[in-house]
């Protein structure tokens, strides 16, 4: 069988059916953890955590969330794909990485012309 996300063969036993498709462990793991980037108790949570820190800007970010962070400032304004691509990662990873920076206030998705575009927050 095949994976239907990253189309690597899936061992006899081991596929998982999810929504109608069928993927390898890594897959459905990754399938299930889609974080939500408008959450507002996430955004408290995160403001919150980062005031008693004492943490501003990018501190407190992983490097890679970091250098997504300085890309698109350099950028002013990137697609999730070209990100992913940049970086020699998944979509999804860049979105799981967007959510934490878009909880953090620090990026926001914009959506111009049907593309959604990946922007600083001022």
């Amino acid at each position: 069988m095949i994976c239907n996300n990253c189309r690597q063969e899936i061992p006899k036993g081991e596929e998982m059916n999810f929504r109608g498709k069928v993927f390898c462990e890594d897959c459905y793991v990754e399938a299930l953890s889609i974080p939500k980037t408008c959450d507002v108790a996430a955004v408290y949570s995160a403001r919150k955590t980062r005031e008693a820190a004492g943490q501003k800007g990018t501190e407190g970010l992983t490097p890679l969330q970091k250098e997504i962070y300085e890309y698109v400032k350099e950028k002013g304004r990137v697609t999730p794909e070209a990100l992913a691509e940049k970086f020699d990662t998944t979509l999804a990873e860049i979105q799981r990485q967007f959510a934490t920076l878009r909880h953090c206030e620090l990026l926001k998705g914009t959506k111009i012309d049907g593309v959604v575009y990946l922007e600083i927050m001022n």
